[in-house]
This record gives C-alpha cells, sequence and structure tokens, in this order.
C-alpha cells in the first residue's frame, strides 16, 4: 500500500504521534489510531499507532519513522498487536498505583508529598482521558468489522481487549478517588500543624503581652507613677503579675471543667 491512496488529511494523522484515538470510516479503508503505551529504550511512553484497513479486510500498520506500511498478516495477528499494547498499558498503569501506594504510606514525613501528588494526579488524569476514548473507538472498530462479528473467536478475543481498557480505565478513576483522599488527608495534616502552630504562638503572646504592657507603662519617662521610688517596687510588679496570671488560669480551669 502506498501513503498516497489515502486523503491528505489522514496521511497526516498517520504521521502524528500524539493524535488520539479515533476511527475514521473512509468509502477505500478504516484508518484506525490507538493512542496506547509502548515500550521504548526500557521506558514506557505514550504513543499514538495507526492502521489502515481496506475494503478487502487487509490489515496494515504505519511506521512513521522509516514512512512505509506493513502488511499484518491476519485478524488474529491484529489482535496479539494490540493485546500486547494493552498489556503494557496495564503495566504502566500498575506502576503508578505502587507510586501512589507509596505516596499513602509516607504522607506524614515526606516534605515533597505536594509536589508529587500533583504529578501523579497530573498523569491519572491523562490516563483516564486517553483510556476512555481508546476503549470507546474499539468498540466502535469491533461493531464496524464484518470479519470479526462473523468470526466468534475473534470477537471473543477483541471483546477481551475492550473489556482489560474499560478495567483498566476504572481502575484510573479509582485511584484518581485514591489521590484525592490523600490531598484531603495532607489538607487535614496540615491545617493540625498550623492550628499547633498559632496556638503555639498565641500563648507565647498571653505570656509576655502583660510583661510587655507593665513595662511600658512603668517605662514612661514622667513623675507620679505607682511604686516610683520604692525599693520593693520590682517585687510588687512581679507579685501582681502572678496574681493575675494565676486568677487568670484558674478561671479558664474551671471555665472548662463546667464546659465537660
Amino acid at each position: 500500500m502506498q501513503l498516497s491512496f489515502l486523503e491528505k488529511p489522514h496521511q497526516e494523522d498517520m504521521y502524528n504521534g500524539d493524535h488520539p484515538s479515533v476511527l475514521f470510516q473512509h468509502k477505500n479503508y478504516k484508518l484506525l489510531i490507538y493512542r496506547l503505551f509502548s515500550k521504548n529504550l526500557n521506558k514506557l511512553n505514550v504513543e499514538s499507532h495507526a492502521y489502515i484497513i481496506d475494503n478487502d479486510n487487509n490489515i496494515f500498520t504505519f511506521n512513521r519513522y522509516e514512512e512505509r506500511f506493513i502488511k499484518i498478516d491476519s485478524y488474529k495477528s491484529f489482535y496479539h498487536i494490540l493485546d500486547t499494547l494493552v498489556d503494557k498499558t496495564m503495566e504502566e498503569i500498575e506502576n503508578y498505583v505502587e507510586l501512589i501506594e507509596e505516596l499513602e504510606e509516607s504522607i506524614y514525613e515526606n516534605k515533597d508529598a505536594i509536589k508529587e501528588w500533583f504529578t501523579l494526579k497530573k498523569e491519572m488524569v491523562r490516563m483516564e482521558r486517553l483510556l476512555s476514548q481508546a476503549a470507546k473507538i474499539h468498540m466502535e472498530f469491533i461493531k464496524s468489522s464484518n470479519v470479526i462479528m462473523n468470526d466468534n473467536e475473534l470477537l471473543v478475543g477483541f471483546e477481551d481487549i475492550e473489556e482489560h481498557l474499560n478495567r483498566v480505565f476504572r481502575f484510573c478513576v479509582m485511584n484518581l478517588a485514591k489521590l484525592d483522599n490523600i490531598y484531603s488527608l495532607y489538607t487535614i495534616i496540615a491545617n493540625e500543624n498550623m492550628r499547633k502552630t498559632i496556638l503555639f504562638l498565641t500563648v507565647i503572646s498571653a505570656i509576655f503581652l502583660p510583661i510587655n504592657i507593665v513595662v511600658g507603662f512603668f517605662g514612661i519617662n514622667t513623675q507620679g507613677l505607682y511604686f516610683s521610688g520604692n525599693p520593693h517596687a520590682t517585687d510588687y510588679v512581679a507579685l501582681i503579675i502572678i496574681s493575675i496570671l494565676t486568677a487568670l488560669g484558674i478561671f479558664l480551669f474551671i471555665k472548662r471543667k463546667s464546659f465537660y
């Protein structure tokens, strides 16, 4: 098959490695694109995989790096290719699930937890969107293919791929909910730490505010101040402060007891 056989927009779609999953039904062919995970240098990356099915039910995959079509010998071989892609997608999801579980376990002591959360959230949302579209297009392709619909063995195989895609999609939705719960837990922890900090500052302020008032008052450069010239003035002032704090403490203690 030659690339010129396709309409110009479809040729551009074949070259686009970031094209979303889609099924175009032309009068002379079907253009089927799956955006799934593929293994490259021991790393799983998101990539679009384009296929052409002509009116004679011949299937071709397009190698955009070599700019040529490669014929797939049968629908059964096509099934195995798609099944491998879906399995790799499931592997990638499982890797992210492990990262989410690690984040959940280390949320209390992990200082970079919120950064990791945003990264995982972004990737899981992208996976959810990708799998939702892929499952939808795969179902449309099954219904549009007479070869698959008329062969019970092929139909079972391709429906099994559809079930895997939907299962992984639901798995993504579940883990997105888990990430939301982790964020809620992180927010609760952050609010609790802030509450403790504010409480500590309030206690310190309550202790030193009366002292600051007294010191400010007796530091005024004027005549006729209380205890002015009295050799025991410091003792009196300290006694007054202690008495006020003691009375305040007793008052708060009684009020708390009466509340319970």
